[in-house]
């Protein structure tokens, strides 16, 4: 009688175990409202079991058991809960591998004693202590894995699906398992073996993942470290240009003395030093934008040193709708870009042309030049082979996209066009 009735508890408790881990894994959040339904959906299914095992016996019900209770189950967790299949699957089959614990637990304690009792005793603690551990250590990881893309789904999934289809196979389908074949022994070996090489392939694409972002992040650190050097060298400018407008008369009184003593070709060195300090200020207003005027000026210097024409058309506020740092980052990589890409032509009309002004609380930046071959186009998205080329393109996506604005690359008759709203 004590062996009934610990038969009856230790399907009752793994029932409830298989139903809210599976929910669990994927995410189901624990309160009370979600304890009661899946509470009701083990009733419903419950009350199913009993009645095949009264109408077909133990033995039918068992092998019926994936019918019964883990169809329903997977078809709930997707229709109510609205997970995909592939994750509903991959729950309710790793909940299923998981119970394993338990089983094998309780024939642990039957070859030692002997005695039905304690097997089925041992598998109910095993039952409540797995699912106390599962909830607290183990629900939050996988609800982050089974939400992952269906590739990695399929990885993660292969193992518990594949011990699923053994385990029914050739243990509640058949006595396969026991009829000592060495080959169906062996066969989870084997399993184990294909998933842990399927492991380290997807583990060493994620590495290289990780290696790749790694080493963008360093080459935005440098990039941004860059840019704020040139436009601390841009402000030292202007601190040279307010000194000198302060020291503009006692430059001129110096100046008259040399003249009023016959000194002309001092007077003249001395007009031609301050003219090269002057040279070495000049930051023109290209608007209100210090920050844009900055770096404008650096690189319409750069243009000029390679007869580059920089056609400009800038109308914006002394404050911009956006940080100036990331505003600085785009504009400095576009201008960079479209610099390298008139230094591959062989032309003497080179130029460029910019955009950027405002409207309404969004900042729009056009640039155009010409190009002597369109690159290739992935994803909407131009893309060089060259080795360190394709840097400032991934530069601009990660500020505009940082800054939830929008960007587009377009090519007309050989000429480049990038346009930004921000």
């Amino acid at each position: 009688m004590v062996v009934q009735i610990l038969s009856f508890i230790h399907n009752i408790t793994t029932m409830l175990f298989g139903i809210y881990i599976s929910a669990f894994f994927l995410g189901v959040k624990r309160n009370r409202k979600n304890i009661l339904t899946l509470f009701l959906l083990f009733s419903c299914v419950g009350i199913v079991y009993i009645i095949n095992i009264l109408l077909l016996g133990m033995a039918v019900t068992d092998r019926l058991y994936a019918i019964i209770i883990h169809l329903p189950l997977i078809l709930f967790l997707i229709l109510y809960y609205k997970y995909s299949v592939i994750s509903s699957c991959i729950s309710v089959l790793s909940a299923y591998l998981c119970c394993q614990l338990s089983n094998w637990i309780g024939l642990l304690a039957l070859a030692i004693t002997g005695e039905q009792w304690c097997y089925y005793a041992l598998r109910i603690l095993t039952t409540f202590i797995s699912f106390f551990l599962l909830c607290k250590f183990v629900c939050r990881t996988t609800e982050t894995i089974f939400a992952r893309g269906t590739r990695e789904l399929y990885i993660i999934g292969f193992l518990p699906t594949v011990y699923y289809i053994f385990d029914y196979s050739f243990t509640k389908l058949s006595d396969l398992l026991y009829s000592n074949n060495k080959i169906l022994v062996e066969f989870m070996g084997f399993v184990f073996c294909i998933a842990y090489f399927a492991f380290l392939f997807v583990y060493f694409q994620e590495y290289v993942k990780k290696q790749e972002i790694k080493q963008y992040n360093d080459l935005m650190k440098m990039q941004l470290l860059s840019i704020e050097k040139e436009v601390e060298q841009v402000k030292s400018s202007k601190q040279k240009l307010s000194i000198l407008r302060h020291d503009m008369r006692h430059h001129l009184n110096v100046i008259l003395t040399q003249l009023r003593n016959d000194n002309i070709k001092k007077a003249i060195d001395y007009i031609e030093e301050i003219g090269n300090i002057y040279d070495d200020t000049m930051i023109t207003a290209y608007s209100l934008n210090e920050m844009v005027n900055s770096v404008i000026s650096i690189y319409h210097t750069r243009f000029d040193d390679r007869k580059i024409t920089l056609n400009y058309d800038i109308s914006v506020g002394e404050t911009l709708p956006c940080s100036d740092t990331a505003i600085c980052a785009i504009l400095s990589n576009a201008l960079e870009n479209a610099m390298h890409a008139l230094e591959e032509m062989n032309t003497e009309k080179k130029w460029v042309n910019l955009t950027i002004s405002e409207k309404g609380n969004h900042l729009l930046l056009q640039i155009e030049n010409p190009m002597a071959q369109i690159p290739r186009i992935v994803n909407g998205i131009p893309t060089s082979d060259k080795k360190g080329h394709g840097v400032g393109v991934k530069s601009i996506i990660y500020y505009v996209e940082q800054l939830n604005g929008q960007y587009h690359f377009s090519f007309t008759d050989h000429a480049f066009i990038l346009r930004i709203i921000i």
